[in-house]
C-alpha cells in the first residue's frame, strides 16, 4: 500500500517508486483512502502538471482522477486537453476523452475520440491532426486509429485521409511522420510524376541512419513506359575534421524507348565522390607540424550524360554539361611556405569518343614561398615554382616545370600620395615529352601523323621589367566622398632565350588544340612585346554606404611588327536608388573596331516586386573564327499580400534562337500550408546513337503541397519531350 501523508489541508505528497507526486489544492477533504481536491486543484508527478476542477486520489490503488478542464503540460514541449483522465501511478496508464494534444515546438495538435497510454506509448481513437488554426484549419489529416511514441517521437496514422479546405485530396492505408528532427531510419516523402512519353513516374526515397557518423539514402525509381534504377547517397563524419559522400546510380532502359530515341546507351550509370579533410597530416601520418593541411575531393564518372537526367523526376533541377571534372586538391600551408598537390581528370559527355585524347593534369606539384619584405617594406620578393603532369591514354605526354620569381622594390612620395614601383619578373620552364606520338589525327579526311620528330625536349626563359606609378585621392561633399585610383604600368620585354621545343615553335604558326597541328597542343607561348596598362577606379559613397563603383582599364602592347591596342575594359556597378541597382561590363576592340563582350543587369527590389533583366554579348576570335554568343534573361516576382507570390523566369539563346528556359506559377503559402502551381520549359544535353550530343526541350506541369510542418512533395506531368 501506498503511504499518503497530509500535511495540511491545502498540500499533500505522496511518494511512488522513486517519484514524487504532489498535490495542491485551495481546498480538499479524505474519505477513507481517498483525497478530493477543489478549487483550481494541481498535481507535479515526473515531469507534468495536471489541472483540473476537480481531482481525487486513491491512496490504496495509486490511481488520480480528474475531471471537468482537465489540462496536462509535459516538459514544457506540449499540453493536452480533456474532459476526464484517469491515471495510475502505479502502471503508468492513462486514459483521455475526449483528447486533445498540441506540440509547441512542431505547433502539430490532435484532437481524438479517446486517448489509452501505457508509459510512452499512446494509443488514440479515431480523429484529426493538423498544423493549422484549431478552429477552421486549412488542411487536416483525418484517421481511423493512430498510435504515439513519446520517447521515439513518432506518430503512425491508419486509413489517413488528407483534406484541404474540406475537399479530400489523398488517402493512405498508412502515414507515419516524426514530431521532432531526429535522424532516424524510414521511408522519406516520395515522388510522383507523369509524362506522355515516360509514363507515370514513382520514386521512394529510403533513409538509413543506424549510426550518428553516417547515414544513406536509397531512391529507388520507375518509369513505367521506359525503365528502373536506383540511386543512392551515402554520407559520413569520419573525424571532426573530416567528412565525405558517394553519390551511385544505374537506370536500364527499355528496349522499345531507346530505340525510339536514339539512345547510345540502354544502361546509365555512374558515380561521384567528395571528401574534404582539414588536418589530414596531423591525423593520417600523425606529423606534428606548425602548419596547416587540408584535402579535397571532388571526382565523378559516368558513361554518358542521361546519368545526370535522371536522377531527378525533374530534369529543369540537374545542371548538365558537356564536360565533367574531377579534381584531387591537396595542400600544406604555414607562414613561409606553401605546398600544394593538385589532380585534374576531364571527361567529355557531348564526344565520349575524344576522351583518350583529352589531355589530364595528373598530378600538378606546387610550390609558393609567401612574400618576404626587406628594407623597410620598400623590397619584396616571392617565389613560385610548380611541375606538370600532363597525361593522355592515346597520344603524347609531357612534363613541365615553371618557375617565376618576381623581385619588387616600392616607395612612396609627397607625403605618400603617390605610390612608385619597379618589378623584375624573372619566369622559366623546360618540357619533356614521353609516349608514343604516332597516332592518328582525322580531320576532313585528312590523315595526320604527330611524328616523334617534332617532339624534343625544351627550355624557356624571361626577364621582365615593369615599372608602376599609383595613387589613391579621397574628397569629401558633404555627405558623399568620392575616392579615385589612377594607375599607370609599363612593362618592358627584356631577355628571352628558347631552345628545342619552345625555339622551334615559337617563331611559327601554331595553334594549340586543333588536329592538324597536335604537337602545338603544348605551347602556350606568347610572342614578348613591351605592354602599358592605364586604369583609373572610381567609388562614391553614400553616408558611409557605397553606391557606385567604376574600374576602366586600357593596355597597349608594343612588338616588332608593331603597336597595338589591348582591349578597352569598363565595369561598372551602380547603387542608382534603394531599389535599383545596375551592373555592367563592356570590352571594345580597337583592332576590329567593335565591341567584343558586353554583359547589362538591371535588378529592382521593393522586397514586393523583384525583377531583373540580364543580357550577355561575346563576340570573339578563336583561330581565325568568329564565336559570336548572345544570351538574354529575366526574371520577376511579385509578393501580392503575405499569402500569395507570383513568379516567372525566361532565359534565350539569341544565337541559337532556343528558349533555354522559362517558368511561370504561383505559390501561396500560409503558417501551415503551401500550394504552388507552375509550368516549365527546359532544355537539356542527351547523348544520341551516334555518339553526339543533341538537346531536349522538356515541358512540365508542377503542383507543389507542403503540410507544415509535416512536410509535402510536388507532383509534376511532363507535356512534351521534344528531340
Amino acid at each position: 500500500m501506498r503511504k499518503l501523508v497530509l500535511t495540511s489541508i491545502v498540500a499533500c505528497s505522496a511518494l511512488l517508486a522513486d517519484d514524487r507526486v504532489e498535490l495542491l489544492s485551495v481546498n480538499a477533504d479524505t474519505n477513507g483512502s481517498v483525497v478530493h481536491a477543489y478549487g483550481n486543484p494541481v498535481i507535479i508527478y515526473q515531469d507534468k502538471i495536471l489541472t483540473a476542477e476537480h481531482l481525487s486520489y486513491d491512496r490504496n490503488t495509486s490511481i488520480v482522477e480528474a475531471e471537468g478542464n482537465v489540462t496536462v503540460f509535459g516538459q514544457g514541449k506540449y499540453h493536452a486537453i480533456s474532459d476526464y483522465t484517469k491515471l495510475n501511478m502505479d502502471t503508468d496508464t492513462r486514459m483521455s476523452r475526449p483528447f486533445y494534444m498540441i506540440d509547441h515546438t512542431s505547433g502539430l495538435w490532435m484532437n481524438t475520440q479517446q486517448s489509452d497510454a501505457c508509459e510512452s506509448q499512446i494509443d488514440l481513437a479515431s480523429g484529426m491532426v493538423s498544423g493549422c488554426n484549431s478552429t477552421d484549419p486549412l488542411w487536416k489529416i483525418r484517421f481511423s486509429s493512430a498510435d504515439y511514441n513519446t520517447d521515439k517521437m513518432w506518430m503512425n496514422l491508419y486509413n489517413a485521409r488528407l483534406y484541404v479546405e474540406n475537399v479530400p485530396l489523398f488517402y493512405l492505408p498508412y502515414f507515419g511522420y516524426p514530431t521532432d528532427k531526429t535522424r532516424r531510419s524510414g521511408l522519406l516523402v516520395p515522388e510522383f510524376g507523369l509524362s506522355r512519353d515516360q509514363g507515370f513516374f514513382y520514386q521512394q526515397p529510403i533513409y538509413i541512419a543506424p549510426h550518428n557518423w553516417w547515414d544513406a539514402e536509397l531512391r529507388p525509381q520507375i518509369r513505367t513506359q521506359r525503365g528502373s534504377g536506383l540511386y543512392g547517397d551515402f554520407r559520413f563524419v569520419d573525424t571532426a575534421s573530416s567528412h565525405g559522400s558517394v553519390r551511385f546510380g544505374y537506370f536500364k532502359e527499355q528496349g522499345e524507348y531507346a530505340l525510339k530515341n536514339n539512345l547510345a546507351n540502354m544502361k546509365h550509370y555512374g558515380y561521384d565522390v567528395k571528401y574534404q579533410h582539414s588536418a589530414f597530416l596531423r591525423e593520417w601520418f600523425d606529423l606534428k607540424l606548425d602548419g596547416e593541411s587540408g584535402l579535397y575531393v571532388s571526382g565523378s564518372w559516368m558513361n554518358d550524360v542521361d546519368y545526370l537526367n535522371l536522377q531527378q523526376i525533374d530534369e529543369t533541377r540537374n545542371t548538365t554539361s558537356s564536360q565533367i571534372l574531377s579534381r584531387v586538391n591537396a595542400y600544406y600551408n604555414n607562414e613561409d611556405d606553401y605546398l600544394g598537390v593538385y589532380l585534374k581528370h576531364f571527361q567529355r559527355l557531348d564526344l565520349p569518343d575524344k576522351n583518350d585524347k583529352q589531355i589530364q593534369t595528373l598530378p600538378t606539384l606546387h610550390y609558393h614561398h609567401y612574400l618576404k619584405n626587406f628594407l623597410d617594406d620598400h623590397l619584396l620578393v616571392n617565389a613560385d615554382i610548380m611541375a606538370n603532369n600532363f597525361y593522355r591514354p592515346n597520344g603524347k605526354r609531357a612534363v613541365e616545370g615553371n618557375m617565376n620569381i618576381p623581385v619588387t622594390l616600392q616607395a612612396g612620395f609627397f607625403d605618400n600620395t603617390l605610390d612608385a614601383s619597379y618589378k623584375a619578373n624573372l619566369s622559366g620552364r623546360l618540357i619533356s615529352f614521353y609516349g608514343n606520338a604516332m597516332n592518328p589525327f582525322v580531320e576532313r579526311g585528312d590523315l595526320i601523323v604527330d611524328s616523334d620528330d617534332r617532339y624534343e625536349s625544351g627550355q624557356y626563359a624571361q626577364l621582365d621589367h615593369t615599372f608602376k606609378l599609383s595613387s589613391t585621392l579621397v574628397k569629401p561633399y558633404g555627405e558623399t566622398t568620392h575616392v579615385v585610383a589612377p594607375e599607370i604600368a609599363y612593362t618592358l620585354a627584356g631577355s628571352r632565350y628558347y631552345e628545342g621545343y619552345y625555339d622551334r615553335y615559337h617563331n611559327e604558326e601554331c595553334v594549340p588544340g586543333t588536329l592538324s597541328t597536335p604537337w602545338c597542343d603544348y605551347n602556350t607561348l606568347q610572342d614578348p612585346s613591351d605592354s602599358l596598362s592605364l586604369g583609373i577606379n572610381n567609388y562614391l559613397f553614400e553616408n558611409g554606404k557605397q553606391t557606385l563603383v567604376d574600374r576602366l582599364s586600357q593596355s597597349f602592347r608594343y612588338d616588332d611588327t608593331g603597336n597595338y591596342y589591348g582591349e578597352l575594359t569598363n565595369e561598372l556597378e551602380w547603387q542608382i536608388v534603394q531599389a535599383v541597382s545596375y551592373y555592367n561590363v563592356t570590352s571594345f576592340n580597337h583592332d576590329r573596331n567593335r565591341i567584343t563582350q558586353e554583359r547589362n543587369t538591371i535588378r529592382y527590389d521593393d522586397k514586393v516586386v523583384t525583377a531583373a533583366l540580364s543580357h550577355y554579348y561575346s563576340d570573339e576570335l578563336r583561330n581565325g573564327v568568329n564565336i559570336y554568343s548572345s544570351y538574354w534573361s529575366a526574371d520577376a516576382s511579385y509578393q501580392y499580400d503575405r499569402h500569395y507570390r507570383f513568379f516567372g523566369l525566361i532565359a534565350y539563346d539569341y544565337r541559337e534562337d532556343l528558349m533555354k528556359r522559362s517558368e511561370i506559377g504561383f505559390l501561396y503559402s500560409q503558417r501551415c500550408l503551401d500550394i504552388g502551381l507552375r509550368f516549365v520549359q527546359n532544355n537539356r544535353p542527351v547523348l544520341t546513337g551516334a555518339n553526339t550530343g543533341n538537346a531536349i526541350n522538356d515541358s512540365y506541369v508542377f503542383f507543389t503541397l507542403i503540410l507544415k510542418p509535416i512536410g509535402g512533395s510536388e507532383f509534376n506531368y511532363k507535356i512534351t519531350n521534344n528531340q
